[in-house]
């Protein structure tokens, strides 16, 4: 059997080791909270990165579609030359035939 004295060092060993688990437990938590605040940073920089990406795809989404309508004026103008310079031509036909043939400046060949 034990005597107090034994019984008294395992008591006092015992409660030693509660101690230092105590110990590393509390330590291990102020690690665990030091990275969930860092994770909780982290997240919030994300958070930010991703409405500044969102922020970007908008705005060349706009640009792009600012080049769509610029090509579809620029082509509504291409068509509006080819139909002035059409009109020209059959504006210039008409009249040579009309007047006979003309040289530079209206004036008739002879």
């Amino acid at each position: 059997m034990y005597n107090n004295a034994n019984l008294s060092g395992r008591i006092q060993q015992c409660e030693q080791i509660i101690q230092q688990l105590t110990q590393q437990t509390q330590q291990a938590s102020m690690m665990y909270e030091q990275m969930m605040r860092q994770e909780q940073q982290n997240a919030i920089q994300l958070e930010q990165l991703a409405q500044r990406e969102r922020q970007a795809v908008q705005m060349i989404q706009q640009a792009l579609h600012g080049h769509q309508t610029a090509i579809q004026h620029m082509q509504h103008a291409v068509q509006l030359c080819n139909q002035l310079q059409q009109e020209a031509q059959a504006v210039g036909i008409a009249e040579s035939s009309r007047n006979g043939s003309t040289g530079y400046y209206g004036q008739q060949y002879q």
